[in-house]
């Protein structure tokens, strides 16, 4: 039997002579690399380092310094646009479904009634996100903060829940104190709502953000302790807000109340920022003032 012959081997390209035929066969090696670009690349690689700015020195007039401006920071003025955006279609909203809902019967309610009090959970949820944020990053003793919560609106509605809860908290306080004045306005639990409620915030946020204020013992003291503060607080922010009340209340009553929305939203979103500042700088000169104290005490036991 014979062996079948051998194929012949067939040259890559004939045109080619041997020693091209040997660079091209051979594997590429790879090029090296610019030295500048291999620093770049082994920097990369390497574990980022976190190169965060330091905390500002504290103001020497904390409840005074960046409280009225705060609002129109570059940082701050969006949130400050989006709440007041928010405040006006909600107004809007909800004037004309006082107005021309009892045309429309029970649609009312599913027609003008469900898209505003959507329209009013989205906002005050928006504006309780950034007033937590604000509070938070106060009090630890920053001065310009990045307030942009982002488009987590589940984030909205649980906030809104929570600063929800604890006005009612702050309610609840304000109506035992209508029952014991006995007085036929409302104005007694009005009072006694405004001052009670942040008390009731900071007891809580204290508490590691609890939905009651576990640490009210420590507000509470801190009323004795750092009084220039809290006196600072609500002399501050209670003209604003009564000047706010009562211009409101008398243009509604005027001639052209669907032009209210149009100042008094953009003047409401300036009052909850600054609020949020001044609660976070109250939050701040507590945990300055107490800790001292504390530990002082603390040292006496085990003397």
């Amino acid at each position: 039997m014979t062996t079948p012959p051998e194929k012949p081997k067939t040259r890559i390209n004939p045109l080619l002579d041997d020693e091209e035929i040997r660079i091209i066969s051979e594997p590429v090696k790879p090029r090296v690399m610019p030295s500048l670009v291999e620093k770049h690349m082994q920097s990369a690689e390497q574990k980022r380092v976190s190169a965060a700015e330091e905390l500002p020195p504290p103001p020497q007039w904390p409840m005074l310094s960046g409280i009225l401006t705060f609002p129109f920071y570059l940082n701050t003025l969006n949130a400050w646009m989006f709440i007041t955006m928010g405040l006006m279609v909600t107004s809007w909203l909800f004037m004309f479904w006082m107005q021309y809902g009892a045309m429309m019967g029970a649609q009312s309610a599913r027609l003008l009634g469900l898209p505003t009090c959507l329209a009013g959970v989205l906002t005050f949820g928006y504006a309780a996100t950034c007033c937590l944020t604000i509070i938070e990053d106060t009090s630890n003793g920053w001065d310009t903060i990045e307030v942009s919560p982002g488009m987590e609106w589940k984030e909205w509605i649980w906030n809104f829940a929570h600063i929800a809860t604890l006005a009612l908290q702050a309610a609840m306080v304000g109506y035992v104190v209508q029952l014991i004045s006995s007085s036929n306005s409302s104005l007694p639990m009005v009072v006694a709502t405004y001052v009670v409620f942040p008390m009731v915030l900071l007891g809580a946020l204290a508490a590691d953000g609890a939905w009651v204020p576990l640490a009210i013992g420590t507000v509470l003291r801190s009323l004795v302790q750092v009084w220039w503060a809290w006196g600072l607080f609500f002399l501050e922010i209670t003209p604003m807000a009564v000047v706010w009340t009562i211009l409101t209340k008398k243009e509604l009553a005027g001639d052209t109340p669907w032009l209210v929305p149009l100042y008094a939203a953009p003047f409401l979103a300036v009052i909850i920022l600054i609020y949020a500042r001044l609660t976070g700088r109250l939050a701040g000169c507590i945990a300055a003032n107490t800790a001292k104290p504390l530990s002082e005490g603390d040292d006496d036991e085990d003397s």
